[in-house]
């Protein structure tokens, strides 16, 4: 056969392949696959710091994104753990103001560390050489609880689960912003903290209340929602420069129930 007709086999043949690629591709996303589609990244989650007795704000209840509902044997058996085992804990107040609904990251995450970049903040009016001693003393912390899942500090921000950064300020008179993105089954699989050097009225940030703000926002990052309790580090205005029991406790219950909706 000649180049010409070799040509006209090979066109239609090249046209066929790319429509039945075209076509497996929407089939894909409609049956919902691992990509973009299925995840959704949260509303803002955060705290302020609180430097005096008063408040300095609330934030509003998380508003989630659509979640995967467990299945009806896995949800029993969770709300039964969380009844038997949340006394002591902020779980229950969790479920409330995040509509029932748990994110953390996935059992598979206890083989390997949950990589923290946490970024330099040189041009960031305000920052101190101290705030990474403060966020590396609260990754401590957090690591000390034993969970199943372990925060280490890793420069490489391209592979990084969890990047920290800092900035002048934030809004809504916040001082810390957690976004979450997770899988639509309930998984974390991404976090972004912004860390404020300075309040709304632009008074700087001292050490102890860095450390308060990093407890809180990598409670944040692991999962945790507010507490309802003054003293907890998880509370919306944090005073706190260590972990609670209730903050222990809760941290463990979380991780001992499965992520999703609990409707």
């Amino acid at each position: 056969m000649g180049a010409s007709g070799s040509r006209s086999v090979l066109i239609p043949t090249l046209a066929m392949l790319l429509v039945a690629a075209v076509v497996t591709d929407i089939v894909r996303r409609a049956i919902g696959g691992t990509g973009p589609a299925a995840r959704a990244a949260s509303p803002s989650r955060g705290g302020a710091v609180a430097p005096q007795a008063e408040a300095v704000g609330r934030d509003a209840p998380l508003q989630p994104n659509p979640t995967d509902r467990l299945d009806s044997a896995a949800r029993a058996l969770a709300l039964a753990r969380i009844e038997n085992g949340g006394s002591g804990t902020y779980l229950p107040a969790m479920l409330e103001e995040n509509d029932s609904v748990l994110h953390r990251w996935a059992d598979d995450r206890a083989k390997r560390p949950l990589r923290v970049a946490v970024l330099r903040g040189d041009t960031v009016p305000g920052f101190r050489e101290v705030f990474l001693a403060n966020i590396a003393w609260a990754i401590g912390r957090w690591n000390g609880v034993g969970l199943p899942v372990w925060l280490e500090q890793d420069p490489d921000t391209a592979g990084a689960d969890i990047v920290v950064s800092f900035a002048d300020r934030l809004d809504s008179n916040r001082t810390g912003r957690t976004e979450l993105t997770w899988q639509r089954r309930g998984p974390i699989v991404k976090v972004q903290v912004t860390l404020a050097t300075h309040m709304s009225d632009g008074r700087q940030l001292q050490p102890s209340q860095m450390v308060a703000l990093a407890l809180h926002e990598l409670g944040h990052a692991l999962g945790l929602g507010h507490s309802p309790a003054k003293t907890d580090a998880l509370y919306p205005e944090t005073s706190a420069t260590d972990l609670t029991s209730r903050d222990r406790g809760t941290a463990i219950l979380l991780y001992d129930v499965p992520p999703g909706s609990l409707k």
